[in-house]
């Protein structure tokens, strides 16, 4: 085990009076420390941190507590000049320009392009307060998507159709028959999703006997179980359309979802063939669409692997929005260990770089296969290695010091090497936790940070 001399967090009041603050200080934009610093090139020039609003992971991944740092102290603290921030579950709101003052004070930013949950989503006029950020802020470097790849996703055989992330309850799933049928039941099955989300808790339960003449059956709950079926008797007739409406997860955290593994109508406990048939969801996630539920069949043009959040045609129209901004703008996006597939390199040909993250603290040890297996998949891209310094991939809990001791020690070689374009911390808002990662990592930055780059 790796010893360790914690050094204890300051306190606000005390942020800017630290010597984190003065040696970052020669490397803030303007100065002739800066100037110098830049003409020869340190380590430190190369580090980034990743930040979300302060507010964010509070307690959640087997976090101990709250956090109250915002993304520029967290910079300050570590030592850190240059800032990759994510705007997450909507926060800030547009326009920026008051929010980024602070990050004026910072040499390099990428800011968000956007960022849906994991959702296949359009860009639209929320991108415009973006550009118009980069457009007055010089620091900005560029332009960044988080998760952006979505998958891999499974084969026909396995899936279950999933609503979004955090959709606008209720979720309404409409079942159209091709001609009209007697049943008598109407059985649901909850999900079996691995990391136990998506889970289904009250629904509504409502029948036409012709087209949207609908009459209420009556409210229910799936029971918060992997697999668990629920039966709802239907009334005598015959049925057009069945309507289910969720009112609710049983998520306390994470996709705050819900979804289904089955649907079928039985008449007298067989079910029924429901060829033809039409099913509608009001939310749905990529590659777990509602016509699962059915038949299990791939969906027309769809086949297993990977999506992207923004499609390329949206990506081409950002490239060239980004190009009349005045100044050139890299695009950055996230790809994880686990993705390294050949069907993703389609979907990264607009990306100037690439933010290399292994999302399990257990899948470290494969980390310089997996560097050089990307390096194959993605010949020519600016690559920064992601670091993590609290294990938010299953089991929640510390990072192990000799895993990220091991990643950033590969990493520093790599970039003296030329291999990679530097290093990135997670996050800004775990700083302030009192947490041995991060303590480690900052005692590692302050060790490495004045270096001289060979390259």
């Amino acid at each position: 085990m790796l010893a360790l001399n914690p050094i204890q967090p300051p306190s606000r009041r005390q942020f800017l009076r630290t010597s984190a603050v003065t040696a970052l200080a020669a490397a803030l934009p303007g100065s002739a420390s800066a100037r110098a610093s830049s003409r020869r090139g340190t380590v430190r020039d190369r580090l980034w941190i990743w930040a979300h609003d302060g507010q964010f992971y509070n307690c959640e991944f087997g976090l101990p507590r709250k956090s109250r740092i915002t993304p520029v102290e967290g910079a300050f603290y570590m030592g850190v000049p240059n800032v990759m921030f994510i705007q997450y579950q909507g926060v800030p709101v547009p326009p920026f320009e008051q929010y980024y003052v602070p990050f004026k004070a910072l040499r390099r930013v990428f800011w968000t392009l956007s960022n849906n949950a994991n959702q296949m989503h359009r860009l639209g006029a929320e991108q415009e307060h973006v550009y118009r950020l980069a457009a007055a802020n010089p620091n900005i470097q560029g332009l960044l998507l988080d998760d952006y790849l979505i998958g891999p996703l499974q084969p026909a055989a396995g899936r279950q159709w999933l609503a979004e992330n955090s959709p606008a309850f209720p979720v309404t799933l409409t079942l159209r028959l091709a001609a009209p049928a007697r049943a008598n039941t109407l059985e649901l099955q909850q999900t079996d999703w691995e990391s136990g989300d998506y889970r289904t808790a009250r629904l509504e339960v409502d029948v036409a006997a012709r087209e949207d003449a609908w009459a209420p059956v009556g409210r229910f709950e799936l029971p918060n179980e992997p697999g668990a079926r629920l039966r709802v008797p239907l009334p005598p007739g015959a049925l057009a359309a069945v309507r289910v409406q969720i009112l609710s997860t049983h998520d306390p955290q994470g996709a705050r979802s819900c979804g289904l593994n089955e649907l079928r109508l039985l008449a007298d406990g067989q079910p029924l063939a429901l060829d033809g048939a039409q099913i509608h969801a009001s939310s749905q996630f990529p590659g777990h669409e509602a016509f699962h539920l059915l038949d299990n069949r791939a969906a027309p043009g769809q086949s297993p692997g990977y999506a992207a959040q923004v499609g390329l045609d949206d990506l081409a129209a950002a490239r060239r929005r980004m190009a009349g901004l005045g100044r050139p703008l890299e695009l950055a996006a996230v790809v994880y260990a686990h993705q390294l597939d050949p069907a993703i390199a389609p979907l990264l040909a607009p990306i100037d770089t690439v933010l290399f993250w292994t999302w399990r603290a257990a899948e470290l040890p494969g980390l310089e296969a997996n560097f050089r297996r990307l390096k194959q998949l993605l010949p020519g891209k600016r690559v920064l290695l992601g670091c993590y310094m609290w294990n938010f991939g299953e089991p929640n809990g510390p990072m192990p010091l000799a895993q990220l001791a091991r990643q950033c020690d590969l990493g520093l070689r790599w970039l003296q090497a030329g291999e990679i374009e530097g290093l990135i911390f997670l996050g800004t808002n775990i700083c302030d936790l009192d947490l041995e990662a991060v303590e480690w990592t900052r005692r590692w930055i302050a060790t490495h940070g004045d270096k001289p780059l060979k390259r």
